[in-house]
């Protein structure tokens, strides 16, 4: 019997050959047209787009860079990460038209590469470029990535941690790429509060750790780069609270004192715990899955029993990836505030889990058909 341990891929080769490279090339400049047509064509459009280009013009030419403001109103809603890259992109290019748009664009570019890499060291170029495929061509990705919203940032963000996290868990240790994701994670706070949801992915490491599952990576507890790793995730959400909370502190004014508990407290558990819009019944996602996965949701028929026979054989590298999948769902779905965008960081994780079966689903005649 062959076995399943995955070849030495490329951890000497850094290039691909000539053929898989040329492919790669073509693909990423298809994302990039897909993704990219329209920029510099069109301004901001409601609702949020035009909100968040003059919170960050505002911010460019005030010097606020800590305490957004949206006219003399100070902008809680959301934390300033997002904010800084669009001021940012304002600066350089001196401009709205269309330019506010880069950093999802460079979002959606990032997240593909990530997949497209995490898959290929842990299997292979033509099912990484499936998995990649399938997450470009997802309606809720290709939607999202073509707009100015936070939410491309943070699945960029979510999907580095992660890629991170597994590339120290399935193929370590790796150190580097471990304190690189809880890095990520930390960034991931501060665009939108969640990234820290990527460290749920200790859950099913430790699990598959504790069971003895194939493929994993165990590393000794005391091991110093676990604290290292931690004290990479709390550096970005440091660097912005502390110098925030002091000045809210030196200040001593109603309004900011009002802002720093709305960001930390008002958008995050109390928007979780008593959410007053988006109200949806528990199954919500489901459907989300579903319809606004397309067409990537066509091949779970097919993935769903593969996974129970990989799961029941002890494959870490299905476990890993689709428990953390799963654990996010399920957390988005207890509260009773649901949109679909809280639930798009899972779909590049999805279609890393879904990567080596790809090749096979594609090949029969039902699937294709469907």
């Amino acid at each position: 019997r062959r076995s399943e341990a995955p070849t030495p891929l490329s951890r000497a080769r850094a290039w691909l050959p000539g053929k898989a490279r040329t492919e790669l090339i073509l693909f990423l400049v298809f994302a990039l047209l897909l993704l990219g047509l329209g920029i510099g064509l069109r301004d901001p459009w409601p609702s949020d787009e035009p909100r968040f280009a003059l919170v960050a013009r505002e911010m460019l030419h005030s010097g606020q860079w800590l305490f957004p403001h949206r006219g003399i109103e100070l902008y809680s809603d959301k934390p300033p990460l997002f904010l800084w890259l669009e001021a940012c992109a304002y600066f350089i290019t001196g401009g709205w038209r269309g330019w506010f748009l880069l950093p999802s664009l460079a979002a959606g570019l990032g997240t593909l590469a990530l997949v497209y890499d995490c898959v290929r060291r842990q299997w292979n170029h033509r099912t990484a470029l499936l998995a990649a495929a399938a997450v470009l061509v997802s309606f809720d990705f290709a939607f999202q990535m073509r707009a100015a919203q936070i939410d491309a940032l943070e699945v960029f963000w979510l999907t580095l941690a992660n890629c991170g996290l597994l590339r120290h868990f399935l193929r370590g240790p790796d150190w580097r790429w471990f304190v690189a994701g809880c890095f990520a994670a930390g960034l991931g706070v501060i665009t939108k509060g969640v990234g820290v949801l990527a460290l749920l992915m200790f859950v099913p490491y430790a699990f598959a750790c504790a069971r003895g599952w194939r493929h994993v990576t165990p590393v000794r507890a005391l091991d110093p780069g676990w604290l290292l790793g931690a004290f990479a995730f709390l550096v970005p959400v440091l660097a912005w609270l502390l110098p925030m909370l002091w000045i809210v502190h030196l200040r001593n004014d109603a309004a900011y004192t009002h802002y720093a508990h709305d960001i930390l407290f008002g958008q995050t558990l109390s928007r979780y715990a008593h959410a007053t819009h988006h109200l949806h019944p528990w199954y919500y996602y489901l459907l989300v899955i579903a319809f606004q996965w397309l067409p990537l949701s066509l091949a779970l028929p097919w993935a769903i029993p593969a996974w129970a026979r990989r799961l029941r054989a002890r494959d870490a590298r299905i476990l890993i990836p689709l428990a953390w999948a799963v654990i996010v769902v399920v957390f988005f779905s207890i509260s009773a505030g649901k949109r679909n965008v809280y639930i798009l960081p899972v779909l590049p994780v999805t279609a890393i889990a879904l990567a080596p079966l790809l090749p096979g689903i594609v090949r029969k005649r039902g699937a294709r058909r469907l």
